[in-house]
């Protein structure tokens, strides 16, 4: 159950993934004096300088000096605490979906 205005989490999420946030986590940690707090999962549009525009989900960290001004907004997928607050545009783009990982395309939704 989410807070009022914070859209539920509709997906879930997979071992693989669980792996990969771990792996995340660590170079987070590795790179940041902030250490990572909270799972943040969105969906993301990138321009890069040459080729194609494209969209895909986004995994990031929350940082433990961040914990106060999100606490109301974190909730629980798959046994993990997961902060999702998606456009209302992109929140169809997760229903029903798992969130995965793999080494080639790291992070992506598939079906169930």
């Amino acid at each position: 159950m989410s807070h009022i205005g914070i859209p539920a989490v509709n997906f879930t999420i997979s071992e693989h993934a669980r792996r990969g946030i771990e792996l995340a986590r660590q170079a987070c940690n590795a790179h940041s004096p902030d250490p990572a707090a909270v799972l943040c999962v969105g969906w993301g549009r990138f321009m890069p300088d040459s080729g194609p525009q494209f969209e895909n989900v986004v995994v990031t960290f929350y940082g433990q000096s961040q914990l106060p001004g999100i606490t109301e907004a974190i909730q629980e997928v798959s046994g993990l605490q997961v902060v999702f607050l998606p456009t209302p545009a992109d929140h169809p783009k997760f229903e029903g979906k798992i969130l995965d990982f793999n080494d080639d395309q790291g992070f992506f939704l598939r079906g169930p």
